[in-house]
């Protein structure tokens, strides 16, 4: 009598997920080694406030959308859609702010011994308008290096930030660091505390920053978040608030294939 072998389950596509969840890289500094789910539209909004000294506000709202084109690689744009500087009996200033390019690509998992890493290069179109101090007027480029790793509860992300900014002279750049540990309190509920600074580019002053903030799962697919920083270092702004949201859209893009050359090369 033949004995007959069940067939292996097919492993599924990462890509075509049922389940849609949100992979936020807001409200703290440092982002994580974690790329958007492949497939899926993220959008985040938030709203920043920042004391400016001298009786001046500056309030901020920013935005972002990202696309998981693979299961290791995400596009984003994010920008700066609405600032206003008013206080101090002068007349608000009202402007957008710079828009910004990225991608970032993790090119190893984590395991025993190692750490995810990721890298992410980004370029900065100059939208602002300089003459109200809203901008440089110049294009920036960043080169990020990321390493995540969970250890038991507590999830931590290293950013080392390369920035090289432009000016009428040519560009002038600076590293800066920042370490995130974010750990869950509750099933939906996840608190985050953070250091971040360094060299500043264009100038010999350093900068540091404290932050301490949280977020908060309503859904898989939807992530409230708030956050308040502090720099320990001199300059402006001292402090800042923020409070946003991130939502992951389903799918409306057919992923690339994953038989192509180009999606074999980007890990698909």
């Amino acid at each position: 009598m033949g004995v007959t072998l069940a067939e292996p389950e097919a492993i599924p596509d990462p890509c075509f997920l049922a389940d849609v969840t949100s992979n936020p890289t807001r409200p703290n500094w440092d982002t994580s080694a974690s790329t958007t789910q492949c497939g899926v539209i993220e959008v985040d909004s938030g709203w920043l406030l920042q004391p400016m000294g001298g009786g001046v506000n500056q309030t901020m709202m920013l935005s972002s959308m990202r696309y998981g084109l693979t299961p290791k690689l995400d596009l984003r744009w994010g920008t700066t859609n609405d600032m206003i500087q008013r206080g101090a009996g002068t007349s608000p200033l009202h402007g957008i702010g710079d828009q910004w390019l990225m991608a970032r690509y993790r090119f190893m998992e984590q395991s025993k011994w190692v750490p995810a890493l990721a890298f992410v290069y980004g370029v900065k179109v100059p939208t602002a308008n300089p003459s109200k101090g809203f901008g440089s007027g110049y294009a920036d480029h960043q080169f990020t290096l990321i390493a995540s790793r969970d250890l038991g509860k507590n999830h931590f992300d290293f950013n080392a930030v390369g920035t090289l900014v432009g000016g009428r002279r040519g560009h002038d750049g600076a590293a800066q660091y920042g370490l995130a540990l974010t750990r869950p309190a509750t099933q939906k509920l996840a608190l985050m505390l953070e250091s971040y600074g360094g060299p500043q580019p264009g100038t010999s002053n350093r900068f540091g920053a404290a932050f301490a903030g949280a977020s908060y799962t309503l859904r898989p697919a939807l992530v409230m978040d708030a956050g308040y920083s502090r720099t320990y270092t001199e300059g402006s702004p001292r402090s800042q608030a923020m409070i946003g949201f991130t939502y992951a859209l389903r799918r409306i893009i057919s992923p690339i294939s994953k038989n192509s050359a180009m999606g074999r090369l980007l890990g698909r």
